[in-house]
Formats: structure tokens, C-alpha cells, sequence
């Protein structure tokens, strides 16, 4: 959590006092703020069913956090609204085709399995949302891998991504336009993924909030460029098509700087953010996978606890 020390004398004798400003409750609700963008975007696309996914996500996994910890007799903190977030996100991730009773499961996966079981907020290891969606991807793909172009005209279609997999080293003659890919005009994809521009906006807001340091959705975007730079050998119109393309600027404003689940230094941070980039590109090259950022985020998640060893400050005189 981050504070803001505002010092106020109370009498002549008095100390300063640190006086807490910024709350998890108000990140939170900044979050949630930018999370507008891509759903408008996502609206704007995929029609009203976008909103209805949400919706449905958001109300699950706010239930699903209440009734587990009324039946364990733990503290209620849906009022925290981190499983809103959770749901929000999830809900964005999937494309508008997804059946509803997946997104259920995904949010099971995410509130249940990974998040209350490991501890609730603060104590999960994993993205819980990140998690859900590689889950998903993984037990559920026929049924949330059916992408279509946004509206009117709704024709099944592949992502960006299917034309740049498969060891390719130049831009497939499927591949849209760098403006489009931006945009996401005519693009098949998750609902909230597809508007790049939309995205851009809601790191703007988060940065501008200082809810989000802007290095690390830089570093994250950068170490990922380098890596398809050096793989395609300097070929920029194949690294411009590959960073606008998939989950990964959603994934680098929204997860990897996730609070929880990403270091606690600043050095950290750095490192799980350049890790995040460049094992996404080898994910995607070597693999073919398509939603690698997603698992390069989990994986990372994992080597949280060894970053954080060897990154922390030494005590003084120690």
C-alpha cells in the first residue's frame, strides 16, 4: 500500500504524525476507473453482451468471495473490491462467443482455488485472474477460443496472432494493419484486449493516479520488443505487429503490476517485469502459444519469493 506523509503539528510538543492518504480501498477504486476504457471499447465492438459478460463475472465473484468466507467464518471483504477487479478482468480476457457457465468456471478458478485458498487478498501467490484464464485456455478451449470480428458483421475469424506463430519471421499477408491492430477495428479477440488505444488510456489514468510506476509496463513492453527484435533480426514491421498484438499490453497495464503477486522492491519489480516481456516471446516463438504472456505472468508469480530474496535491503550493520 502506498502512503503519503503529510506531517501535521498537533501542539508544541507534539511530533509529526504520518497521516495515511491513499487506502487499498481507493487503489481499488482507481482500478476500476480505468477499467471504463477497454469496456467501452469492448462495447463498441462486441455490442451489449459485453457488458452482460462483465456484469455476470463481477456479481460471481463477489458472491463467491462473500458466501466462502461467511461459510468459514472469516472476515467479509468484498468491500475491499478486489474480487470485483477480478471479475472485471477475467470478463475482458475471454472473447464475446465465451458461454457464460466458462466464464463461472473461470471465476471459481480465480476467487475459490486460487485466491481463497491460498489466503485471500495479499496472501495469493498467483494472479488470480491470469490464472483463471490460462485454466480456461487450457480445459476450455474450443469453447473460449471461437473469435469472431466485432459487429455488424460477425464472422468467425482467427487473432492477429495466429498469422505471426509457428517460427515466423515476417508479418503474414493476414495480419491487419498497424493502425488497425492499434484501434481494433476488425479484430477477432478477447472483448477488452482488441483496443490498444483504450488501454493506452487506462495506463495514462493509472500512471497519472500514481497507482501504477510507469517503468514497469515499459519494461515489460520493451524487454518483449528487444526479444522479437533479436529473434526476427531487426525486422520492425514483424516486432510492431507482435507488440499489438494478443494480450500483451493489457497484460502489462492491468496484471504485471499487479501489487500482490509481483516483488516488493523496486528492483523486483524490474526484474519480474523484464522477466514477464521476454519469456512471453519465447512462449510465443518457441511454443506457438498465443496467450504466453498469461503463462510468463504465473511463472514469474512463482519466482516472486526468490526475486524478493535477492533483491531485498540489508539491514543496516549487517
Amino acid at each position: 500500500m502506498m502512503i503519503n506523509t503529510e506531517y501535521k503539528s498537533t501542539g508544541p510538543f507534539m511530533g509529526p504524525h504520518i497521516r495515511e492518504k491513499w487506502t487499498s480501498q481507493w487503489i481499488m477504486q482507481q482500478v476500476l476507473i480505468a477499467l471504463i476504457f477497454p469496456t467501452i471499447a469492448a462495447t463498441y465492438f462486441f455490442g451489449l453482451q459485453s457488458l452482460i459478460m462483465i456484469l455476470v463475472s463481477i456479481f460471481a465473484c463477489v458472491g463467491l468471495e462473500f458466501s466462502f468466507q461467511k461459510i468459514f467464518h472469516k472476515k467479509v471483504t468484498i468491500n475491499d473490491y478486489s474480487a470485483v477487479i477480478t471479475g472485471w478482468l477475467l470478463a475482458l480476457s475471454l472473447p464475446v462467443t465465451a458461454p457464460l457457465w466458462t466464464l463461472l468456471v473461470g471465476d471459481f478458478i480465480a476467487i475459490i482455488v486460487v485466491k481463497q485458498f491460498t489466503g485471500g487478498i495479499g496472501r495469493n501467490w498467483l494472479n488470480p485472474a491470469v490464472a483463471a484464464r490460462v485454466l480456461l485456455k487450457l480445459f476450455f478451449s474450443p469453447w473460449i477460443t471461437n473469435w469472431v470480428t466485432p459487429q455488424p458483421d460477425v464472422v468467425a475469424t482467427a487473432t492477429p496472432l495466429a498469422g505471426l506463430g509457428n517460427f515466423a519471421r515476417d508479418v503474414s499477408s493476414t495480419t491487419p494493419d498497424l493502425f488497425d491492430l492499434f484501434m481494433g477495428i476488425g479484430l477477432g479477440g478477447p472483448i477488452g484486449e482488441t483496443s490498444k488505444f483504450a488501454l493506452l488510456l487506462s495506463a495514462i489514468y493509472l500512471i497519472a493516479r500514481k497507482i501504477i510506476n510507469p517503468l514497469i509496463p515499459v519494461l515489460t513492453l520493451g524487454s518483449f520488443y528487444v526479444a522479437i527484435l533479436l529473434y526476427s533480426s531487426f525486422n520492425f514491421a514483424f516486432a510492431n505487429a507482435h507488440l499489438l498484438s494478443g494480450a500483451l499490453i493489457f497484460a502489462a497495464v492491468f496484471m504485471v503490476t499487479d501489487y500482490t503477486t509481483s516483488p516488493l522492491t523496486d528492483k523486483g519489480k524490474y526484474i519480474f517485469a523484464i522477466g514477464c516481456g521476454v519469456l512471453a516471446v519465447v512462449l510465443r516463438i518457441s511454443l506457438d502459444l498465443p496467450g504466453g504472456i498469461g503463462v510468463a505472468i504465473l511463472v514469474m508469480n512463482l519466482l516472486t519469493p526468490l526475486i524478493n530474496k535477492y533483491t531485498v535491503s540489508r539491514i543496516y550493520g549487517e
